[in-house]
């Protein structure tokens, strides 16, 4: 079944709602464990229902966010989310209450009642009124961003469709790019403020109600942290700023010195003169490549990308009206995932599909997980299989960039590595923002500017006046749609590195660790799964350190 044939509806809410009430008391009567355990896969089949549906609308709305069709039906998804939730939390809470607890336990797994007592602590039914006004200021940022219009060199342009000027040759050129996008946000940017005001009184009112000190916690919980909390962020933080940033700013020199500037500025985005790698061709061209690619990577890489191509499972043309960015969903009740893209012609589109690739293997890998919540792990852990695929398809990247392959292999270790310190400055800034919810916007942007310097020191705006005055963060969707999902990112990226030594020293341990990796899906903690793939931790910093140095010997190496 292709996607276009896949069932839709709306859900009834008030139909959900009375036969889940009517599953909780048959769960409350239940006579033995058997019982519940039949009652709570019923409701996971009928979980499965509601968030396929969803997912259905929500991507039909990013494919067109100019659709009203499309609009109307992710708009109603996102107004019952909250009500589904808060009935979700009732059958959550008479699981935790079961007299058949050690039972549950057994048949369940440990990390599932770990789950089940972070949403307990992070909801309460008073929340669903903010949940809602959540998500209509999310959807605000999202289409406001996503209704670019940006006329450049006799064409009408989104910011995605900026990005290939912003990686131009011609300096004058990418300068005009970053302009225009600067001018966007400038003329946006009493919008984009008051709408992250907004944002940052609702989650302050949220956290409120729950007793919480700030946001901050409630924030974890959401993201479900079991194993480590703030004081552990804090410290990880402080090892990018020991090992991390001089090692980006050696970096910075070597291109300053390549491409023979006086001055670095923000849109001196080359890594070589002759200018940055492309892929040999667009969409279809890649698609092609990756094929091949998954072919020979292995048996279960390539029944995924076949099912991925022949299940027209992927939409990554970059066209006026579709939202921004990448992303990968899924669609449980179908066992299926779907890599979200807009490609630009740029070597971003190569590092993009792989990157929701392996997010979409390690869906498809773990969607006969028994429990729901199992099928995706935590956030940090899901980057791993994405951030982890970007290299372990390294040996097939001169299928895209044929003679710039090694330009490519360069600007991809180097650029992941300069990552490092920017995910950290978003979770440092976020950290400030909830720590400081009155905030006003002029103190944000200072705040922001602050923390570059730790960061990303020599950063240079030129004459960008919206970003030189600290506005840069409010490009950073995930800022204003999930707060606290960023960090995730940079502690993947260092479990990533270690798959990409390992794959240096022995492939196929390597590819099997990441297979069982995939398989185990959300069935444990991150840092149980980190050791399942026999990974460090990267809260330690020896290997922090080992990573850097490992790294920085491969640069020395190769540079070009």
């Amino acid at each position: 079944m292709k996607y276009s044939q896949y069932p839709y509806k709306r859900i009834n809410l008030e139909e959900f709602k009375k036969n889940i009430l009517a599953m909780i008391i048959n769960f409350n009567s239940a006579g033995s464990a058997d019982e519940q355990i039949e009652i709570i896969n019923n409701y996971q089949n009928v979980q499965k229902n509601y968030h396929s549906y969803g997912s259905i609308a929500h991507l039909n709305f990013a494919k067109n966010t100019k659709d009203e069709k499309a609009v109307k039906e992710n708009k109603y998804y996102n107004e019952i989310g909250p009500e589904i939730a808060a009935i979700d939390n009732q059958f959550t809470k008479a699981i935790d209450a079961s007299k058949f607890k050690k039972e549950l336990l057994s048949e369940f797994g440990e990390h599932y009642f770990n789950l089940i007592s972070m949403e307990l602590k992070s909801f309460d039914s008073k929340l669903v009124s903010l949940m809602k006004e959540e998500n209509e200021l999310s959807n605000e940022y999202r289409a406001l961003l996503a209704g670019a219009e940006i006329k450049y060199k006799g064409k009408t342009l989104n910011l995605a469709g900026l990005s290939p000027f912003m990686q131009d040759i011609n300096r004058e050129t990418r300068k005009d790019a970053y302009q225009l996008m600067d001018g966007f946000f400038k003329k946006n940017e009493e919008k984009l403020d008051s709408i992250f005001d907004k944002l940052v009184s609702v989650r302050n009112k949220k956290a409120e109600v729950l007793k919480f000190e700030n946001f901050i916690p409630l924030g974890y919980l959401n993201m479900n942290r079991s194993d480590y909390g703030a004081a552990e962020v804090s410290e990880y933080r402080k090892q990018i700023v020991k090992h991390v940033v001089p090692l980006v700013e050696k970096i910075n020199l070597k291109r300053k010195e390549i491409l023979g500037y006086d001055d670095m500025f923000v849109y001196d985005t080359l890594y070589f003169k002759e200018g940055n790698p492309k892929p040999k061709g667009g969409v279809d061209f890649q698609v092609a490549q990756a094929k091949t690619m998954y072919s020979e990577l292995s048996k279960e890489t390539d029944d995924f990308f076949k099912m991925m191509i022949d299940e027209e499972l992927m939409d990554l043309d970059n066209r006026a009206g579709k939202s921004g960015g990448g992303f990968c969903t899924s669609f449980p009740s179908l066992e299926r995932p779907y890599i979200f893209a807009n490609f630009n012609g740029t070597d971003h589109d190569v590092t993009v599909l792989t990157h929701e690739a392996g997010h979409a293997f390690q869906c498809y890998q773990s969607r006969k997980q028994p429990v729901n919540r199992y099928l995706w792990p935590t956030y940090e852990a899901c980057e791993i299989h994405s951030m982890s695929m970007e290299f372990l398809t390294w040996d097939w990247m001169h299928l895209f960039f044929k003679e710039d392959t090694e330009k490519f292999l360069f600007k991809h270790i180097a650029g992941s590595l300069a990552f490092l310190p920017y995910g950290a400055l978003v979770d440092h800034f976020q950290h400030w923002v909830y720590e400081n919810p009155n905030a006003t916007p002029k103190e944000r942007k200072n705040q922001w500017l602050e923390l570059e310097n730790i960061y990303q020191p020599g950063k240079n705006y030129d004459n960008l006046d919206f970003l030189k005055n600290g506005g840069f963060w409010q490009k950073q969707a995930h800022i204003y749609e999930m707060p606290f999902y960023y960090i995730d990112y940079t502690l993947a990226q260092v479990c990533a590195f270690q798959f990409w030594i390992r794959m240096q020293e022995d492939k196929e341990s390597a590819w099997q660790d990441y297979l069982k990796l995939c398989k185990a899906g959300g069935s444990m903690s991150f840092l149980d799964l980190v050791k399942l793939a026999n990974i460090k931790s990267p809260f330690d910093p020896k290997v922090f350190e080992e990573v850097a140095n490992k790294i920085n010997d491969w640069i020395e190496r190769n540079s070009l």
